[in-house]
């Protein structure tokens, strides 16, 4: 059934621009009515509460532009309308795609930031680049993606991250698990305050790479710049070269 007449129908002849009163256990047929009774900053839980997975409810809601406004509700839609599908759900760029994802799949074109933030299972696909903060708290499942800006996979606890180009500045930040592949190069600081967890890059890395990590593994086929390990109180780092002021008897890969 296409949008307009589903719409038509789900508002039984009611102007489709005026939102319907709402209730708890009466349908939500917009953000601003799920907002009325979860807030603009819910938990899962919650939205849970007052959207059943439906499948054309979740595809309504989730067919309309959040803004700013409405982004962490539309990314925990997002999950909840993965998650009863059998087939890739296909969304637009859009920040919190795939919030708290617990299994399924979504597929993006090109990403916004937070895509997969706290996510538990399941898989994300970016065909282009992603914003900032991917996969940030990510617990489990995985997600590959072109290209990424800052902070991906910031405080990771599990599961794993695929970056099939270049990744931006602060890469695995604060990981305590998980395994993360960059299969270009990295900006600076990647692994820093690293505690667990393994990060793999296969070209070259930017500054202070594994600044102050305590745990975990880091590997790079290439160069890494200046003061690589700085600071650096456990784990261990790899690289075919160190630019200057790096830790003491860090290993190359001879």
């Amino acid at each position: 059934m296409k949008l307009v007449r589903f719409m038509d129908a789900a508002y039984q002849g009611k102007a489709s621009g005026r939102r319907l009163k709402t209730h708890q256990g009466d349908m939500i047929f917009s953000l601003e009515d799920l907002a009325d009774q979860v807030g603009e900053k819910p938990t899962r839980a919650e939205v849970e509460q007052f959207v059943p997975q439906v499948k054309n409810q979740l595809e309504l809601l989730v067919s309309t532009h959040p803004g700013k406004k409405y982004a962490l509700l539309w990314g925990y839609l997002t999950s909840l309308a993965a998650e009863c599908c059998t087939a890739p759900l296909l969304l637009p760029c859009r920040d919190y795609a795939g919030l708290e994802l617990a299994r399924g799949t979504i597929i993006l074109q090109e990403a916004g930031d937070h895509v997969g933030e706290r996510m538990k299972g399941g898989k994300i696909l970016v065909q282009g680049k992603a914003g900032d903060y991917l996969g940030q708290k990510m617990e489990g499942g995985g997600i590959i993606a072109a290209g990424c800006r800052d902070y991906a996979f910031r405080n990771m606890h599990g599961g794993y991250g695929v970056v099939r180009g270049d990744a931006g500045k602060f890469a695995g930040l604060g990981n305590s698990g998980g395994r993360i592949a960059v299969l270009g190069s990295c900006s600076e600081r990647a692994g820093w305050l690293m505690r667990a967890g393994s990060l793999y890059v296969r070209g070259d890395v930017g500054d202070y790479l594994g600044l102050l990590m305590s745990g975990g593994k880091i590997l790079v086929k290439g160069k890494a710049a200046k003061r690589a390990g700085w600071r650096k109180k456990g784990g261990s780092i790899r690289a075919a070269s160190y630019g200057p002021e790096a830790a003491d008897d860090l290993p190359g890969l001879g």
